[in-house]
This record gives structure tokens, sequence and C-alpha cells, in this order.
């Protein structure tokens, strides 16, 4: 792996996220596709595992406000994100359209080809339709969280150039309590309610936990931890408390993060080597994994009946771990460094991504 100045328990937290999405989505989101079926479905860690995308989004309140201390305006700090996500997304974007012929298994069918723009434009395809009236259509459901990432960025980075860290982590919190008491207060179908769901507010309480965290990492001010606490603790209102398990799983991913922030002797269980190279491939495998991932179980227990049925996602797993190993190892930096000498040819003072 190309070394980095990074933190390196996030990479440890992001191995965690990835790993958590993926057993959701092997053994429960899809049982009725699968050749195990419900089997193993309501196993906890299974069927709790699609909480591994609030984790992502608490590691992003984290870093989103580091990257911003680096920035000397928005249009530089939006270009950082861009630079950090499109590549990815460009190469991942291109494997998938390229493999289609090769896994007609997927669950979501065979997109359309204008799939493809709202991942490259990071604009979720309901927003698309409203503005256009063309349903571009879906070519991988997990892309959702980046749209709510973009939102995010928007939003924090703005407040944070016209009144700094506080005040705009202080203005996501804000706008997610505005969702809070709108969604428990107002009749579902209110207009005010959907546009609030439009802009994801739902998800602004954990940006704003994991900015807290980044806060008292850096200053090691008790204030700010319990900030954390408490705002974390709010942020478990955005989940469906109705469900079994779901607050209790959510509790305990938001213990972990805050704990390991707080506690030393936490932070070396989460920089081992599978959660630090999971970790490190998390981007490019969150991209691809979902549609092909299935699909290859499927077209697996459909060839090889003498592989027990909980083993069956093993071979697949590990075919994309290779894959999105030689993205994020080999192809995304080299379109990155390729980005950056053309920024650099356009204006010569510019900096690196975070």
């Amino acid at each position: 792996m190309t070394k980095t100045h990074r933190i390196e328990f996030l990479d440890g937290f992001r191995g965690l996220a990835i790993l958590l999405v993926i057993l959701f989505h092997t053994y429960s989101r899809w049982s009725t596709r699968v050749p195990y079926g419900d089997t193993f479905a309501k196993f906890p860690l299974f069927s709790k595992g699609f909480l591994g995308v609030q984790l992502f989004f608490l590691i992003s309140g984290f870093v989103i406000l580091m990257t911003l201390e680096k920035s000397s305006n928005m249009h530089q700090f939006m270009y950082k994100r861009w630079q950090r996500l499109f590549p990815a997304m460009l190469i991942c974007t291109v494997f998938i359209v390229l493999t289609l012929p090769l896994v007609p298994e997927r669950p979501f069918g065979i997109p359309k080809l204008t799939s493809v723009i709202p991942g490259l434009f990071f604009i979720e395809p309901e927003w698309i339709r409203m503005a256009t009236g063309v349903d571009v259509g879906l070519l991988e459901a997990s892309f959702w969280s980046l749209y709510v990432e973009v939102k995010f960025y928007l939003l924090f980075g703005l407040l944070y150039f016209f009144s700094g860290a506080r005040t705009a982590i202080a203005g996501i919190l804000g706008a997610y309590v505005v969702w809070l008491l709108a969604t428990y207060g107002l009749p579902r179908e209110t207009t005010f309610r959907f546009l609030l769901s439009t802009l994801s507010l739902n998800q602004f309480g954990w940006f704003a936990c994991g900015s807290l965290c980044y806060l008292y990492y850096t200053t090691k001010e008790k204030n700010l931890l319990v900030s954390a606490i408490l705002t974390g603790l709010l942020s478990l209102g955005s989940l469906d408390l109705t469900t079994k398990g779901t607050p209790i799983v959510g509790l305990c991913i938001l213990t972990i993060f805050i704990g390991t922030i707080y506690a030393d002797w936490l932070k070396p269980i989460f920089t081992n080597r599978l959660f630090m190279f999971v970790g490190f491939v998390s981007y490019p495998l969150y991209l691809i994994h979902e549609n092909m991932l299935i699909a290859l179980i499927i077209k697996l227990g459909n060839q090889q009946t003498f592989i027990p049925y909980f083993a069956l996602p093993v071979l697949p797993i590990l075919f994309l771990l290779l894959v999105a190993y030689c993205i994020a190892n080999y192809i995304e930096p080299a379109l990155q460094r390729l980005l950056r000498r053309r920024k650099k040819a356009a204006t010569p003072a510019t900096n690196g991504i975070d």
C-alpha cells in the first residue's frame, strides 16, 4: 500500500464499516435471491450491518473538518473532495458497465446507460428526475450515501468558511434537529417533511458527532467529548427505533467510535492488518460490491453445490477485494496524479488532496 500521512485507526474504522455493509448485503439484504435464502438473515451482525453506513458518516464528520482546516476557501475544499471521490467513482463505473454482460444475475437487473450520470455527478437520481422529468435509472443503490455526503460537504463547507468550525457544527446539528422535530411532530405527507428528507438532514447528526470528535481529538477539551456523546445519542433518533435491535447496534457503533477516540488502548484493535487492508480498499469496494457480489454468489451457487451455504460468499468477496485493491493501489492513484498535473498546469499554486 502507498504510505500516506493518515490517522490509522480511522482506516480501521472504514474497514469495519465496509465489512458490516458487506455482511448485510451478503446474508440479509438479498435473502430472496441468494441460494441460502434467509438462513442467516436474522443474525444481528448481518441484519443490522446496514448501520456500517452510519459509521462511515461519523468518520466523514471527523475527516471533513480536518480537510476544511487545510483548505483556504470553499472552492479549494470542494475540489479536494471531488479529486478524492471522482477518480474511483469513474473507474468503478467503467468496471461495473463493462462487466454487466457477465453478471446478468444482478439483483437490480441490467441498468440503462443513463444510470451512470448520478454517480459521476454525485447527484441522486430523484433530483435529476424532479429537475428534468427523466428517470435516468439506478446503477448501484449503495451510491446513495455519496449523495448524502456531498450535501453535507456543501452546507458544512459554506458554514465553516462563513463563521468557523464550531458554528458550522452547530449549523448542521441544528439542521438535523429541525428534521427530528418535523419527523416526530408533523404529518408524514407534509411538504416541509419531504423537503427535509430530500436534503438528507436525517443523517447530519452523525456528521456533527464525528466533527465534535475531531475537535476533541485535537484539543482534548472534555466539554467537546460530552457534546459528541450527546450529539451521537441524539443521532440515534434518525434510526428506526421500532425495529428490534437497531437502537442497540447503533449505540454500540457510537460507543466504539467515541470510545476509541477517547481511549488510546482501544486504537490498536482497529489498526490490525485486516481492518487496515479492508479500510484501504473500502471506497472502491463499497462502490462495486453489492450487485456484483450477489450476482457472483447466485452464479457460484448454481454451479457448485458442494460449497457450504455459509461459505458460498467467500470466493466472491475475495475476488472483489482483489479488484478493489487494484483500483485503490494502482489505477486510482494514477488517475489522481493525472488530475493533479492538469490542475498544476492550469493553476501553478495548488495543493494535494487529503
